[in-house]
């Protein structure tokens, strides 16, 4: 018990070690003599301290029920949704446990320069904000980003990995729940019915498609390429051919689900990130390009031959009509063409924020605060977001926070090629498969905003997982 306790990162028998054990001794003691009513109340505090003895256990739940928050919005309205709770404790856990060991070391990584710079200047731009009650939520949306990463570059050897299994294990209940409303479950809302089809729209406890299937578009290219790194090598060990086949499984759902939740931007995004990914998992670049080339050619001849399915080729079709900002006041709304029209017609009010606020913007996390001045007329639903990240950036911190945001992003996506560059075997994968998750972020972001329901939490965690791959491989080498 002793060497599992130490393994979570408790050195020696500090006076917090002895504290948090006396209180489990105490609590333990009490409920011997207490009603039985009283047991469910124990029982959560003894997970209480566990939970505050361990940050990391606190945040795998984090990332665990970050995908029930807009379900628990919905259902109970709490103050704070579960997730933020446990993320909550995982930093006073992890204050705590700095304290009694005397060792709160905040870490430097890679592309934490580009974050603070980005970060510092969404801070600044709410001093012209309309509202800072709307900008205020969405900075600590992203300072969670580099309190995440902290807590997984500062915790003890193995726990990382623990940490990716609890967002594999959430990808893949989500994967199931979707999967379930979409062919099992037998109903579902109206709206969400496949034109033509049995089946409804997946949308998990997200309660709306398109994010869904975002998370299911970043769970799923790591979910494979960590498969691809444990199965390719014959002389693998029995456990990890267990955790390739764990990984394979996660990664298939994943994509299962992305298919069902009827996403045309998540389709396009899992499209480019699937070629990324079979072009980075081979040993030799040639066998990557060969083998996304046949697949390109393939599926050429398969919509050519009129062999794809006409339901999944109509909702290709629509994408391309998505991929365009132009004026909409006066196109005739309809039931086909109302998701496109909404979305064009928020790009629209996005551009004209842009035009009127080019450098500075209207203030980070304003967009909705903003809107109003800049609605059409059939249209005055903000919505949250402009439904386009790029857009959506530009119009809340104008193009200073543009190139400051695409910055950050091209430093992540430097430290993840290094990461690429310098492994083998299944951290090879796992940086093949956070490079393709990137890929399917930054491409389903021309229709969506995926920064919602604690995704952030997952980012975080695969960008400090890149700088563990980089740590790992200068410290191999």
């Amino acid at each position: 018990m002793e060497r599992w306790i130490q393994g979570l990162g408790f050195r020696g028998r500090s006076f917090a070690y002895e504290l948090g054990w006396g209180l489990i001794a105490l609590g333990a003691g009490g409920l011997l003599v207490a009603r039985p009513e009283l047991l469910l109340v124990g029982l959560a505090g003894l997970g209480l301290i566990f939970l505050l003895r361990a940050p990391e256990i606190a945040l795998s739940a984090a990332l665990i029920t970050g995908p029930l928050t807009p379900l628990e919005n919905e259902l109970f309205r709490p103050p704070l949704p579960s997730a933020q709770i446990f993320l909550g404790l995982a930093l006073f856990a992890w204050l705590w446990r700095g304290l009694a060991q005397r060792d709160l070391r905040l870490p430097r990584w890679g592309w934490g320069g580009a974050y603070a710079l980005f970060l510092g200047y969404a801070l600044v731009s709410l001093l012209w904000a309309p509202s800072w009650e709307e900008g205020i939520p969405e900075w600590i949306k992203w300072a969670q980003i580099g309190l995440v990463a902290i807590l997984v570059l500062t915790a003890p050897p193995g726990l990382p990995r623990l940490l990716l299994g609890a967002a594999l294990l959430s990808g893949a209940l989500q994967a199931g729940i979707g999967i379930w409303q979409a062919f099992l479950r037998g109903t579902g809302p109206e709206h969400f019915r496949l034109p033509g089809l049995p089946f409804y729209r997946a949308y998990g406890t997200f309660q709306q498609p398109n994010p869904f299937a975002g998370m299911m578009g970043l769970i799923a290219p790591v979910a494979l390429g960590l498969a691809f790194g444990w199965l390719r090598h014959p002389q693998r060990s029995v456990r990890e051919g267990m955790l390739g086949l764990g990984s394979l499984a996660i990664g298939g759902l994943a994509l299962l689900a992305l298919i069902v939740s009827w996403s045309r931007g998540a389709w396009l995004g899992a499209a480019v990130a699937m070629g990324t990914l079979i072009l980075m998992l081979p040993a030799r670049s040639r066998w990557g390009i060969a083998a996304l080339t046949a697949l390109v050619l393939s599926g050429a001849l398969l919509w050519a031959a009129g062999w794809i399915p006409a339901p999944v080729q109509a909702r290709l079709a629509g994408a391309a009509e998505e991929l365009r900002i132009a004026d909409v006041r006066g196109v005739e709304v309809n039931e086909a063409n109302f998701a496109i029209i909404e979305r064009l017609a928020h790009w629209q009010a996005a551009v004209g924020m842009i035009r009127d606020h080019p450098w500075q913007g209207v203030g980070f996390g304003n967009y909705a605060a903003a809107y109003p001045a800049y609605a059409l007329i059939r249209w005055p639903n903000p919505l949250g977001h402009a439904h386009n990240v790029y857009l959506n950036v530009a119009a809340e911190t104008g193009l200073i926070g543009l190139l400051l945001y695409l910055w950050l992003w091209f430093a992540i996506g430097v430290q993840t090629w290094q990461a690429w560059r310098r492994n083998t075997g299944w951290r090879r994968g796992l940086a093949a498969g956070v490079m393709a998750a990137w890929a399917h972020l930054h491409v389903h972001q021309f229709f969506d905003n995926l920064y919602v329901a604690n995704l952030p939490l997952l980012i975080a965690l695969y960008g400090a997982w890149v700088e563990l791959l980089n740590q790992e491989a200068v410290k191999s080498g």
